[in-house]
């Protein structure tokens, strides 16, 4: 059965794109595909300039090492604290990465909001606190591209603001590429675009102007 009909998308390095639309329409089927978490069947996908149609195991886990996916499940390990969790999406890097590790964790929990919570076990957080550790481990290893499914779902509109802000600044910073499937319509305004999908296609793109700037790339 055919999921997908001639979704033909670009996303450009550090951009923050957002694809919305209803329950089935694919959009985390393109999440997914491009996040090297399913393997694509016919057509071509690029991510970082490699084809993933076709690529081997090897070349799968080699891109999982340059990217973050925020997944909507926060899927937290229940006997490691907040930072322990965090040092998870460092594992993959090698011992370089790992050097410094304590700090590293604890600086992206204080980015999110959560400095005084870095010793807390999964059953000591809140729902929406678990969910800010998850953005902190898929970002503490500074990934080109950011994959993220419904990350603001579980978080107040503050602590949303706060992730969304937070990612907005890295692509602005550090060219870090964020593609963001949500319903949240609280966090538009940090979007460049706004892709829509229904029925596994894209019927409609927008791109947000921002204030004083001709275009949206900025």
């Amino acid at each position: 059965m055919r999921v997908l009909h001639n979704v033909d998308l670009n996303i450009k390095r550090g951009e923050v794109v957002i694809l919305m639309g209803p329950s089935g329409s694919g959009k985390t089927t393109v999440l997914t595909l491009v996040g090297c978490l399913r393997s694509v069947q016919e057509g071509s996908v690029k991510l970082l300039g490699t084809e993933l149609n076709g690529a081997s195991d090897e070349t799968l886990m080699r891109m999982r090492h340059r990217i973050g996916f925020i997944f909507q499940a926060h899927n937290l390990h229940k006997s490691l604290t907040a930072t322990q969790n965090v040092q998870m999406g460092l594992q993959i890097h090698g011992r370089q990465a790992n050097r410094n590790w304590r700090e590293a964790c604890r600086h992206m929990l204080e980015l999110v909001g959560l400095g005084d919570r870095v010793d807390f076990m999964p059953d000591q957080l809140s729902g929406g606190q678990k969910q800010r550790v998850a953005v902190a481990r898929s970002l503490v290893g500074n990934p080109e591209v950011v994959f993220a499914d419904e990350p603001t779902a579980a978080l107040d509109k503050e602590s949303g603001h706060r992730v969304v802000s937070l990612l907005r600044r890295l692509a602005d910073e550090r060219q870090t590429t964020i593609f963001m499937v949500t319903h949240d319509h609280r966090v538009l305004d940090y979007a460049d675009r706004i892709i829509k999908m229904e029925d596994g296609r894209v019927v409609e793109e927008k791109s947000i102007l921002f204030p004083g700037m001709e275009s949206a790339n900025h």
